[in-house]
């Protein structure tokens, strides 16, 4: 009998310990704007290798290989010709996957990685389902087992691996003993439990399931409040003769538990007590897993730490409750950064910010921004530029509300008007729930505007609001779920004596025809309505416009709308817009996006399809990083535009370009 029959059943209860790891290679591109600091005194040092696509320069980074080093070529040879098998094994033999790098620095150092060999290719036989394997390995024609530690081997000494993988298993019996009772959460289709994982008789038995499946009956006591469930000795067995797998797991629950005292670790600059506070976690609650991740988020929120954790305590005291160890790493209190973006339409844009966090030792945040954007010419006048202060002071009732007051200067410059805008404003930003959020404000700000109407001074007074409900599974690259906001300004402008309310609906969905979200279907709409003010009696910015990056791509930023008699186009008193984008990934990295956009803004209150929706089409390609995506998008406005713009004092024709490229960071929506 083969060394893998004598072994083909031993050892499943340690498969944890067998199975290869999985690690994603984190690849990305960074946007970014480095500073260097020049240090006096600072000797030059000898050039180290550099590393990008697989190339070095300015040296190598390759280690010297040991004059005693046992070099070796394999080959692994499947019976049957199973290339998924074959592939797999050859991911599991550390031997294989390192063939091309150094190698082992001595004959026993060989001997010793090949004998590990069997677990691995055993442990990537179980998680395929075949328990009637055989593995054998030869090295320079002889059984591995038989070569002593100190023999002599050529160089390169051959290696083969056969492995006879056997049948494929199905599940038999299953048992599941003690499963927690049934909750809602389990009804939700995401929740893992045994049976959604595949662990049903006549399914095919990978024994990643049976561990998997384990896990779920655990997390199940642990939603309930049993923090210290453990999973008993599992039986499995394998019917060589039917190829059925038979399974019992079983799980103790232990005690029900609620939170106890809880203690803060790692704060420099940071009050421990607020750190404490702002987790949520309140003395007597009884315990909840999702409660310890949504508190970690919490902590993560507040901008001012490298990492959080949340270490429950060993042991479940008399009265139920269960310490807690809150350990924090803080970041360095000032940072600063840059961003920019590019379209052939709306110009260049370039941003920068200053913030200075942890500013009292409670994670207030004092920032300084700044922009300029519209950069498509040399004249500066024509630029848009925006400066302004805000500070942020979290938990200022409770752990879930934060307070934002905010200065701003701006200037905009745009085809349809030009505005000069001082504006404070005072809000609060509330946490319902995980997916619900809220803000509201009070706001005061002085508008001088010259458009097709003429020249305005204005001083508005309103009370913006928002709430918005988010059920995606990522925020930078969603691949499921979908977003819905709506937006609410009521206002009073003391100039004019007008009253109204500015309202605006976004929503977006995101439908993945995969497993791995490589094929993504995205889809967004907006609604916008004034009420209350007529056109000519009102901010620029408060009026809709559609065209540009983010709303119908291949017409130039703010270009469509309502227009005057004489050609002007003008802001609108209502939008629609939507966009719809297939996300295509070729390559971890590397992705395409067709797409398709189409909206415009309306005279009227509401909007109206007797007037144009103007439609944009076009393909992107999305370059993904850590920081999110990069974005590159060229697109053409199917229905050209011809209208009239203001230069220097002159009316000039502007029409729609032929065609329009974006370049920006993050998806488009």
């Amino acid at each position: 009998m083969a060394w893998g029959d004598r072994q083909a059943m031993r050892g499943l209860s340690r498969l944890e310990s067998l199975m290869p790891a999985r690690q994603r290679l984190a690849k990305g591109l960074a946007l970014s704007v480095a500073v260097a600091a020049l240090i006096a005194g600072a000797k030059p040092q000898p050039a180290e290798a550099f590393k990008l696509f697989g190339y070095n320069f300015f040296g190598s980074d390759e280690k010297p290989v040991s004059p005693d080093a046992q070099t070796y070529k394999i080959e692994v040879v499947i019976a049957g010709g199973d290339k998924d098998i074959k592939s797999a094994v050859e991911g599991a033999s550390s031997l294989y996957s390192g063939k091309d790098e150094t190698p082992p620095p001595s004959t026993p150092a060989f001997l010793s990685k090949a004998r590990t060999e069997y677990d691995r290719i055993l442990g990537t036989l179980y998680a395929n389902a075949r328990y009637g394997a055989s593995i054998s390995i030869l090295v320079n024609g002889r059984r591995l087992e038989d070569i002593p530690v100190d023999a002599t081997l050529p160089h390169p000494v051959p290696v083969v691996i056969n492995v006879n993988p056997g049948p494929v298993f199905t599940f038999g019996r299953i048992r599941m003993e003690n499963r927690a009772p049934h909750s809602p959460i389990d009804d939700i289709p995401k929740t893992k439990t045994p049976e959604r994982l595949g662990l049903e008789p006549g399914h095919q038995a990978n024994s990643d399931i049976v561990l998997s499946a384990e896990q779920a009956m655990i997390d199940a006591w642990r939603r309930q409040g049993y923090p210290k469930a453990k999973a008993l000795p599992r039986v499995i067995t394998a019917d060589h003769v039917n190829h059925k797998l038979d399974v019992t797991l079983a799980v103790e629950p232990g005690r029900l538990a609620h939170y106890g005292r809880m203690t803060v670790d790692g704060t420099k600059d940071m009050n421990p007590a607020f750190v404490a506070r702002q987790t949520g976690l309140r003395p007597g609650d009884q315990y909840d897993p999702a409660e310890i991740e949504l508190a970690k988020r919490r902590l993560q929120r507040l901008q001012v730490f490298s990492t959080t954790s949340i270490v429950e305590g060993d042991a479940i005291a008399a009265d139920s409750t269960m310490p807690l160890m809150v350990t924090v790493s803080e970041r360095p209190l000032h940072v600063f950064g840059a961003g920019a973006e590019y379209s052939t339409t709306d110009g260049i844009g370039l941003n920068g910010y200053w913030e200075h966090r942890n500013l009292f030792g409670e994670a207030e945040r004092l920032r300084f921004d700044a922009t300029v954007a519209g950069i498509d010419s040399t004249d500066p006048t024509k630029f848009t530029y925006s400066g302004g202060v805000t500070f942020v002071k979290p938990g200022i009732f409770d752990p879930f509300t934060d307070l934002t007051a905010q200065l701003l200067a701006k200037r905009e410059v745009y085809d349809p008007y030009s505005q000069n805008t001082f504006r404070a404003r005072v809000g609060l930003a509330h946490e319902f729930s995980e997916q619900l959020t809220g803000k509201i404000a009070v706001n005061g700000e002085y508008d001088q505007v010259e458009d097709f109407y003429g020249k305005r001074n204005l001083l508005l007074f309103s009370l913006p609001g928002e709430l918005a409900y988010d059920t995606t599974d990522d925020k930078l690259e969603p691949t499921r779920g979908y977003r819905l906001k709506g937006a609410l300004e009521p206002f009073y402008e003391a100039k004019f004596g007008n009253f109204g309310a500015v309202t605006r609906i976004d929503g977006s969905a995101y439908f993945s025809f995969d497993a791995m979200g490589r094929y993504v279907l995205a889809g967004r709409v907006a609604v916008g309505s004034v009420v209350g003010a007529p056109a000519d009696e009102l901010p620029g910015d408060r009026m809709f416009y559609a065209g540009g990056g983010g709303s119908v791509r291949g017409y130039d930023f703010r270009s469509l709308g309502p227009k005057l008699d004489n050609g002007f186009v003008v802001g609108g008193r209502s939008l629609l817009e939507g966009s719809l984008e297939m996300r295509i990934k070729v390559t971890d990295s590397i992705g395409i996006v067709p797409f398709v956009d189409a909206g415009s803004a309306f005279s009227s209150a509401y909007p109206s399809f007797d007037e144009d929706i103007k439609i944009g089409a076009g393909i992107g390609l999305r370059y993904y990083t850590s920081l999110g995506a990069i974005r590159v998008d060229i697109a053409r406005g199917l229905t050209p535009v011809k209208g009239f713009v203001i230069e220097d004092g002159k009316v000039k024709k502007k029409n729609t370009p032929p065609f329009a490229l974006y370049i920006g960071l993050g998806e488009s929506f």
